[in-house]
Parts: structure tokens; sequence; C-alpha cells
């Protein structure tokens, strides 16, 4: 179940959510989302987030452009549980010509109950291994500074 483009409180606007329930695989023996899980659920956060934007992480890669990640963070406020729906809010912190710093919100749906928030942190890279400059790839550049929208300052 999805809600691109809603915004939830705490979450800038721009923000896109995604919305999709606790799997029992993702939890451990007390019904518990493990704490692996919120990683995974901020990369299909990331991917949706993109996606709702008409630029999908295959496309970036078939211009030969890799987004590996090169540090993350999650601060666990609350725990998740088997079948709970969840919100995941995703939008762009921070967007330079070697890096895109993407932040993350989740929440219960039902009730709006943050349960943890992040971010994540990547490069861009090339098919050799090699960290790139993204304005090499201006149609890549002109999207990735669409999905950070006109106010973000942190562009350079």
């Amino acid at each position: 179940m999805n809600a691109r483009g809603a915004t939830s409180p705490g979450s800038p606007p721009g923000n896109i959510s995604h919305t999709f329930r606790v799997r029992y695989a993702e939890t451990d023996a007390m019904g518990i989302a493990h704490h692996s899980s919120y990683v995974v659920w901020m990369e299909m956060g990331r991917t949706e987030f993109m996606r709702a934007h008409g630029f999908t992480y295959r496309e970036l890669e078939e211009m030969g452009v890799l987004l590996p990640v090169i540090e993350l963070n999650v601060r666990y406020r609350q725990a998740a549980r088997y079948d709970d729906q969840l919100r995941i809010s995703t939008w762009v912190e921070e967007l330079s010509r070697t890096r895109i710093r993407l932040a993350y919100r989740i929440e219960r749906a039902p009730d709006g109950q943050l349960l943890a928030e992040g971010f994540t942190l990547h490069a861009f890279m090339g098919r050799e291994g090699r960290p790139l400059m993204i304005t090499r790839y201006p149609e890549a550049w002109a999207r990735l500074r669409s999905m950070a929208g006109p106010s973000d300052a942190n562009q350079t």
C-alpha cells in the first residue's frame, strides 16, 4: 500500500511516504521487528522515493552511476511489531556533486508514533568502482536536483 507524496508530521515538505506491513520474517520470537529490518526498510524508502520522482535506481545504473552507501545511521525510538502498518518517509537532506544524503522517518501509520529515524549517505561511483562527479551525467544531475527541491540550500 503506497501513499506517494504524502507528508507526515516531523518530515519536511517534499518527502515521499511509502506504507507497508511488518512481515513475520522481519521479527524475532517475540514478534518484534529485528533492528536490521529498519535498514532494509530505509532501502525500500529510497527506492520508492526515486520511483515516485520518475527516476529509478535501474535507470541511474544504466547510465553508469552507482550509489554505494558510505554511512548509515538509525536511531530507534519504539519497537515495531509483526503486522504493524508502517509508513516510511524519505527526502533528500543534502546533495552535492559527489554525494547524496537521504533522511528517513519510520512511523506506525495508524497513530503516527515515531519508531525510528535516520539517514544514509551515498557516494556517486562509476562502474569501475571509482568516485565520480554526478555533473558528468547532466540528465541524472538534473533529476536528482529536482528530487532535492528548490529550497535545498545544501546543493553545490
